[in-house]
């Protein structure tokens, strides 16, 4: 019985560093670095799964729009970052308009 619950501990520890070293490093990848990462983070992932955001097909300025239209709903982000946000959002994740 002891060694079979050792098993157990084992395996659960051994799934979750796999789990806590695998997930930063696929979010960097898809989230670069930059300013307003950290702002998209904190605030967009309150109520935005971060899929939201990378299946999104918007162009800079439907990007902008979102960001000035989540604020009007509540989203708390301070008027320092809203440059960043926009900026951050729209050269990683805009596509090309036509």
């Amino acid at each position: 019985m002891k060694r079979s619950f050792r098993w157990t501990v084992a395996g659960a520890l051994i799934s979750g560093l796999v789990f806590v070293t695998t997930g930063p490093i696929s979010s960097q990848e898809v989230f670069p670095e930059g300013k307003g990462r950290d702002t998209l983070f904190l605030v967009c992932t309150q109520c935005h799964a971060l899929n939201r955001m990378t299946e999104a097909r918007f162009g800079a300025d439907d990007w902008e729009f979102i960001v000035y239209d989540m604020i009007s709903r509540g989203a708390p982000v301070y008027k320092d970052d809203i440059e960043d946000l926009n900026k951050y959002l729209i050269d990683n994740f805009a596509i090309e308009e036509q």
